[in-house]
């Protein structure tokens, strides 16, 4: 099939025009339209509405490089559950219940979906929302530049901007498990560093800091250190700045620093999992970003800073061994695990009542769900592990689903999920589209 599903799409979340049907389309190239997407057939054809034109135009779909639905006006409360499916698709939904054959969930996004178990790779119950510690840019005043470097930064509608080279830091008072979340865009070539653990000692001695540099030859995770080695890597991203449309990406790191665990998404999809083999640990509260070799017209923009606190035990539970692949298993909130099968999930006393069959206990066992942190299914002999080649349809707030075919209206949008079949959703749970990127060497998904 020609169209929609020859799209070269990138991920890139935008605030635009928050209406019902508001939508950025952006081309090959760097020219982009806004206005009221009122139609998407089966073949990928686009109909606009824009001010630019007195009637709807219709767009050839092999030209657009991605399509943002912008942000919905109507805010759900996510669920403390999340199933991830044997594809890897992730997403928040409320738990109903669990026999032999069937998982019964509640999306916002999704609606209530009747799942298979032998299509559901695990579920982490009761995840804890993050607490909030900064959120920015705000002015310019709430950052600080080294006393003899003359600053290039500024903020402007709650945006850093560097035309220059320079540095600047803040102290944020990051805790032991920290999350720091922003968007980059950058003119020409990125020249970019990101301190985090960072002292904020500026004096020109040795310190101890984590620090992420994206420059023309990708992307590279590495420590600044006070032993024998002082810039160890961490990680080499091969991801190049002209792999990114419209020169722009979120990027965040997930840090447990007793560990030293550190999880990087980019464009909020995990790009992996790394640890810091380093005894000393970074134990600064501060984060800084660094422009070098960089000249007046190659601006570098940063917005929508989120920093919290970050609670990894379904993450970390998630990394270690699961065990036997053919048995189901449980995780409890402390880390005990139990392989065996999980028979039900029903209405207990408090919440939900998890019974597990354990390979070693004669009888089974009532969990309830503040006991569980992650569920495991076994997995089916037959899961089909090709790479998928469709499409990623993200969904607003969390989460994310692979389509094979896609069509909206006013209203509706309308996808087939290649497990899950043919799905209806409202317009305002979708975020945006994209192609299914190639993923080398991918980390397990979360």
């Amino acid at each position: 099939m020609t169209g929609m599903w020859n799209f070269k799409f990138i991920l890139c979340s935008l605030g635009i025009a928050t209406f019902v049907g508001a939508a950025e389309i952006s081309f090959n190239g760097e020219n982009k339209i806004t206005g009221e997407l009122m139609a998407m057939d089966q073949d990928g054809m686009v109909t606009l509405k824009t001010p630019h034109a007195n009637e709807p135009i219709r767009l050839i779909s092999d030209k657009i490089s991605r399509i943002n639905f912008g942000n919905s006006p109507e805010k759900s409360e996510m669920p403390k559950q999340s199933v991830t499916l044997i594809n890897g698709d992730s997403f928040p939904a409320e738990i109903l219940s669990l026999d032999d054959k069937i998982l019964k969930i509640k999306s916002p996004s999704l609606g209530e979906l009747d799942i298979p178990r032998e299509m559901i790779g695990s579920l982490d119950i009761g995840m804890l929302s993050r607490k909030a510690i900064y959120n920015g840019p705000k002015e310019i005043s709430e950052w600080t530049n080294s006393v003899d470097e003359v600053s290039e930064w500024k903020v402007e509608n709650g945006i850093l901007i560097n035309q220059g080279s320079g540095q600047i830091y803040r102290d944020v008072k990051l805790p032991e498990n920290y999350s720091v979340r922003f968007k980059l865009a950058w003119e020409k070539s990125p020249n970019f560093i990101f301190y985090f653990g960072d002292p904020m000692d500026y004096t020109g001695k040795i310190v101890n800091r984590y620090f992420i540099q994206f420059g023309r030859a990708g992307i590279e995770i590495k420590r600044e250190s006070t032993g024998k080695q002082r810039y160890p890597q961490i990680a080499d991203i091969k991801k190049l700045p002209q792999e990114f449309v419209d020169n722009e990406m979120w990027l965040e790191v997930r840090v447990n620093r007793k560990a030293g665990k550190i999880d990087l998404y980019i464009n909020d999809r995990l790009q992996g999992r790394y640890d810091d083999k380093n005894s000393i640990i970074p134990t600064g509260t501060g984060i800084a970003f660094k422009c070098y070799d960089a000249a007046e017209d190659n601006s570098l923009k940063i917005s929508e800073i989120f920093v919290s606190e970050w609670d990894d035990r379904g993450g970390k539970h998630r990394t270690e061994d699961r065990g036997n692949i053919k048995e189901d298993a449980v995780i409890g909130r402390t880390g005990e695990r139990f392989g065996g099968r999980m028979l039900s999930i029903t209405d207990g006393k408090a919440g939900k009542a998890y019974r597990f069959k354990s390979t070693f206990q004669e009888n089974p066992i009532d969990l309830p769900d503040a006991e569980v942190s992650t569920v495991y299914f076994a997995l089916a002999q037959n899961t089909n592990s090709k790479e998928f080649k469709g499409m990623n349809l993200f969904l607003q707030g969390s989460g994310n689903v692979q389509v094979s075919k896609c069509e909206l209206n006013d209203s509706m949008i309308r996808i087939t999920h290649p497990l899950l079949g043919d799905l209806q959703l409202n317009r305002t749970a979708v975020s945006h589209l994209e192609r299914a990127a190639a993923q080398p060497n991918s980390p397990e998904k979360k």
